[in-house]
């Protein structure tokens, strides 16, 4: 069936999830970052979203953490210190600018974190799940952020430790929302662009989910953050758009509400996804994920996105496994290397 493998990863990620929590970070390489006053946490497209849910996730340990793309670190390097630690995230450990990020740094304070079997190897390397057959990354984003949990609980004492035991039950939780998901695309405009919103640490979920239906169904797509979508791009947005917004109970959920009761008076069909989902009744369709720290969410909340993705490219003939490599795409991408 076409996107097979990404619907058996999609389902694996409870279990993937419970064997990285039984498996704790070496302290030999914790201990390179250890004396790290400011880490750098680097990636390209969905390794760049778990960099910036790493972000908040040592900096609520108390560390001084900074997501930053691959492309830019590389190309563009802040002025490092020498007590700067680096984290690269990489899926496959083969991208030209993850290992420059590497090159050129201090070869005694960097991790990477990436899937097994990556030709990265050494004592500053950490590693999440086995590689993907789909080339739609889902499980070792999922497994990326554990690490980055793990991580910032090796380094801190984050408010939120005791609830990363709970993780994959959250994530079964959020698999079961697949029904409603396929019930809600009836709802749905899926003809012009489908916005995602989300802000704060769940901005890397919006920018995430945007990625999915794109690789997945090649559907036009965008991530937003929350504020920044009501100064401009709003007015962009008509009834024959779709928008997700991510639904969290904290400093965010006001200003998500007040963008969702402005959707309704355009008349976008609007899907709101989160624990306080129900919250929100200006929203068109509302499904709740389980309650976690707001750190933490991005690990849950990516869950009904990922279903989405794959929906979506079923509801439109799309193979999700597929990655467009045929006709003229084809031809695009003989023209760079990754």
């Amino acid at each position: 069936m076409p996107g097979a493998f990404l619907e058996e990863t999609i389902e694996s990620q409870p279990a993937a999830v419970e064997g990285l929590l039984r498996d704790a970070l070496p302290a030999s390489a914790v201990s390179r970052l250890s004396s790290c006053s400011r880490i750098f946490l680097v990636g390209t497209g969905t390794s760049y979203h778990g960099a910036l849910v790493g972000q908040y996730l040592l900096r609520s340990a108390g560390v001084e953490a900074w997501a930053i793309r691959a492309f830019e670190f590389a190309n563009y390097p802040a002025s490092f210190k020498a007590d700067d630690g680096l984290v690269l995230l990489s899926h496959r450990g083969t991208k030209r600018f993850s290992q420059a990020a590497l090159e050129h740094f201090n070869k005694d304070h960097w991790l990477a974190i990436t899937g097994e079997n990556a030709p990265l190897q050494g004592p500053g390397v950490v590693y999440t799940v086995p590689q993907e057959r789909s080339p739609v990354h889902t499980a070792s984003h999922t497994g990326a952020m554990i690490r980055l949990a793990q991580l910032a609980v090796a380094l801190g004492s984050p408010p939120w430790k005791a609830e990363v035991a709970r993780m994959p039950d959250a994530i079964r939780s959020a698999l079961g929302i697949r029904t409603p998901i396929q019930q809600a695309l009836a709802r749905l405009q899926l003809g012009g662009v489908v916005h995602f919103v989300g802000g704060g640490p769940v901005y890397a979920t919006a920018l995430e989910g945007a990625l999915k239906l794109r690789e997945a169904a090649y559907v036009s797509s965008e991530g937003h953050e929350l504020e920044s979508i009501l100064h401009g791009p709003l007015i962009s947005i008509s009834a024959e758009d779709s928008v997700v917004v991510i639904a969290e109970p904290g400093a965010t959920l006001g200003r998500t509400a007040e963008l969702s009761a402005a959707l309704h008076e355009i008349g976008t069909p609007t899907l709101a996804v989160g624990p306080s989902a129900a919250s929100l009744p200006a929203a068109t369709i509302q499904l709740q994920t389980p309650t976690t720290d707001e750190r933490l969410a991005p690990i849950v909340n990516v869950v009904p996105l990922q279903w989405l993705a794959l929906e979506v490219s079923r509801r439109l003939g799309v193979d999700a496994d597929s990655f467009r490599k045929i006709g003229p795409y084809a031809a695009a991408q003989s023209k760079f290397t990754l």
